[in-house]
């Protein structure tokens, strides 16, 4: 018989990394058919054993396990009973003190009695053993160490490099061994070195009553209830009143796990629960879950596989979140991935793909075990893992490069990424010739470097994570020799940053000139837009479309220039109010709706005064990150410093700027409103003319052209043939 080989597939020897746990995969050639395992020893540099022995299994021949590392030098030494000499491998691990981390935090209620749902079969010989505060406090620093090492293992996969987020750590009693139970009770902490930093969970009291964390009135779950969103208030209250790095001025992230949550039988509700998560840069960002399937998590490394693969039934004393929770391994599932799902939120990811859309569900433990157990879910058994194997359990590449631009997630070899470049969007934009009849250029670019590019939904050889670049071209002949004219042609633009641009069909946008040439002139006034988040998937829709510019001509025949502009924004962008030194007013979106006069609502308008001495130096339009087609709010910033307007940053959605280049001035605005329900933005635009001629500059022809006076909502006959159009 051949010997067996044990390496790793994943890490070279002498690596150097950042982050305390590590994922660790490989071989070891086995093919035992019965029950086998790999076990990894760890120490320091001087030799001593820098953490407790751990076993791990093997299936196939492929072995995953969980290391905890040390800082400074580590030597990993991986045995199998069938190999004479162990493995070998040394990795450097530097925490990264200067990078902000990610705090956990466990609110209690005031009067709570402290202790979280548990099946009777886990209980054991003690009866706190899975239910008590010490117990979570313990499942949620694993829980935390688990997701820290998955993120890490998946960026890599995706050419992001190894990289992750901290935890805010503290020198204290450590939880991440079975090892070190008997040290807290033995009085043995240090000889038994249980001491070591290690995550602190800050277990913060709320002023709230446990009566009304459980009250049913807030209880995500059930569908009669009206405050949904006040278990989320609770804990941000909490959070503020227990100061200290959760000071909104310091923009915590916190991963928050409510502990009173409580499955009531007799009305078979999840109480006290609620998965939210909301990111909010200029204040506390939180991503929280309740405490309800924490039974199920593992308090140490040694519990890691079995309670993945677990396939006893919770049984009937505890809540089967979402009607998945059959087995307890999918009550774990359901727990850990669901939370890291609102983390996501918490760090600004919208949903899409992978974890954000519930891709933990039945492939979570996929990340940590080399075989999945049976699902009752899906009533399938369980499969050996390969690197092929199908895995929803991952980041969204657009999540993953978004990571990476926060500082969170910063490494030593990277270069700072400013704001702007955070916050650029890609864009898309038909270029042409001088002779208008000319062929058009697509010409694609985002000023943080393009990351990949779609048609048709096949990803282009160039660019890539690995090799990004700034823009592209493609003639409109190159694309008509690969795609057919006659079918649409979609587009897919992913930045460097995680933004994302979606173009429904490039071959009209190729048909749209995106300038206007002024009669009798040479002067072209250039047009670009963003539309909506997933406003391309909505369907057949009707528009109302819209034009203006800031200075109008009046029934006088003077021109009047734009005095002021409303922004109008309440839960969604609903338009908004120019008004000129006439006193006339023109609107973003319908003038009129079956006759009558629009009034836009919006309790978070704000209103920017237009003064001759300053132009509009960019605007900030939210184009939503849930989807629903309508964009959230608006922002306008002005070269005076002046800003006014909601753009709601807090809500994870995709923020894009939309501003002159330095040859440039914005002289006007176009897009499209909704005609039903409250005319929302779906489509918001630009239109700019050159510095050196300005607003002032232009001929008075330009303001006598159909296409820029805007009559929205006034042609009678269009509002009576739109009979959808309602309040």
């Amino acid at each position: 018989m051949a010997p067996i080989q044990l390496c790793s597939t994943n890490l070279l020897d002498g690596e150097t990394v950042y982050q305390r746990c590590l994922l660790l995969t490989g071989t070891c050639g086995s093919t035992r058919a019965e029950e086998d395992t790999i076990t990894i020893t760890t120490t320091g540099a001087d030799g001593v054993e820098a953490f407790p022995e751990q076993s791990w299994p093997v299936a196939q021949g492929s072995f995953k396990a969980l290391v905890i590392l040390s800082p400074g030098l580590n030597t990993l030494r991986i045995h199998h009973d069938d190999v004479d000499i162990p493995f070998q491998l040394s990795v450097t691990y530097i925490p990264l003190l200067q990078c902000p981390p990610l705090h956990l935090a466990i609110m209690v209620a005031k009067d709570s009695p402290l202790l979280i749902d548990c099946p009777p079969h886990k209980w054991g010989g003690f009866s706190s053993a899975h239910s008590d505060l010490d117990a979570a406090i313990a499942k949620f620093r694993m829980t935390a160490y688990m997701w820290q090492a998955m993120i890490a293992e998946d960026l890599r996969l995706k050419g992001l490099g190894r990289r992750t987020f901290r935890l805010d750590e503290e020198w204290a009693p450590d939880s991440l061994s079975r090892h070190f139970l008997n040290a807290v009770h033995d009085e043995s902490l240090e000889t038994e070195g249980a001491m070591r930093a290690t995550a602190k969970v800050h277990v913060i009291r709320s002023s709230r009553t446990t009566k009304e964390i459980r009250d049913a009135n807030i209880a995500q779950q059930n569908h009669s209830a009206y405050r949904k969103e006040d278990l989320f208030s609770y804990f941000e209250e909490a959070l503020k009143e227990a100061g200290g790095p959760f000071t909104a001025s310091a923009h915590p992230i916190v991963a928050g796990l409510i502990l009173d949550s409580h499955y009531s039988i007799s009305q078979n509700l999840i109480l006290g629960h609620a998965a939210l998560g909301c990111n909010n840069p200029n204040g506390i960002s939180l991503g929280m879950f309740g405490s309800h399937l924490t039974y199920s998590w593992p308090r140490f490394l040694e519990e890691v596989s079995s309670c993945l693969t677990d396939t006893k039934p919770p049984g009937d004393n505890v809540g089967n979140d979402s009607g998945e929770c059959g087995t307890m391994w999918e009550a774990c599932a359901i727990g850990q991935g669901a939370h890291l799902h609102e983390v996501g939120h918490a760090f600004g990811s919208p949903h899409r793909p992978g974890i954000m859309e519930r891709g933990y569900a039945q492939d979570w433990p996929k990340n940590f075990v080399s075989k999945t157990a049976y699902c009752s879910r899906l009533g399938t058994s369980g499969v050996a893992v390969t690197e092929s194997t199908p895995n929803n359990a991952r980041w969204n590449l657009s999540d993953a490069l978004s990571f990476r631009a926060l500082p969170h997630f910063h490494q030593p070899s990277d270069e700072r990424m400013s704001r702007e470049m955070r916050d650029a969007a890609p864009q898309v934009r038909a270029k042409y010739e001088d002779d208008e009849e000319s062929p058009a250029i697509l010409h694609i670019k985002c000023l943080a470097g393009l990351a990949r590019v779609c048609f048709n939904g096949a990803t282009e050889d160039e660019p890539s994570v690995a090799n990004p670049t700034s823009e592209l071209q493609y003639t409109e002949k190159q694309l008509e020799h690969c795609y057919d004219r006659s079918e649409p042609l979609s587009l897919t633009v992913l930045g460097m940053n995680g933004k994302q641009l979606s173009v429904s069909n490039v071959w009209k946008l190729l048909s749209s000139r995106d300038f206007i040439r002024i009669p009798g002139t040479n002067i072209k006034l250039l047009k670009r837009s963003v539309c909506a988040d997933d406003l391309e998937t909505e369907g057949e829709r009707q528009y109302y479309e819209w034009t203006q510019l800031l200075k109008e001509k009046g029934p006088d025949g003077n021109l009047h220039r734009a005095t002021s502009i409303d922004l109008r924004v309440g839960c969604l962008w609903d338009g908004g109010v120019v008004k000129y030194a006439s006193g006339h007013t023109s609107h973003w979106g319908p003038m009129k709706i079956h006759g009558a006069t629009h009034h836009f609502g919006g309790h978070a308008s704000e209103e920017i005064d237009l003064l001759v001495t300053a132009n509009i130096e960019r605007i900030e339009v939210n184009r939503g990150g849930h989807g629903g087609g309508f964009m959230q709010g608006v922002r306008m910033h002005l070269s005076n410093g002046t800003s006014r307007g909601e753009v709601y940053r807090q809500r994870g959605a995709d923020i894009v700027r939309l501003e002159p280049t330095t040859d440039e001035v914005i002289v006007g605005f176009y897009g499209k409103s909704e005609k039903m329900g409250f005319s929302g933005v779906v489509e918001f635009g630009i239109i700019t003319a050159p510095k050196s001629i300005g607003l002032d500059g232009l001929p008075d022809a330009t303001f006598d052209l159909p296409e820029l006076r805007n009559t929205c909502g006034l042609d009678e006959d269009a509002e009576e043939s739109d009979h959808e159009v309602g309040f």
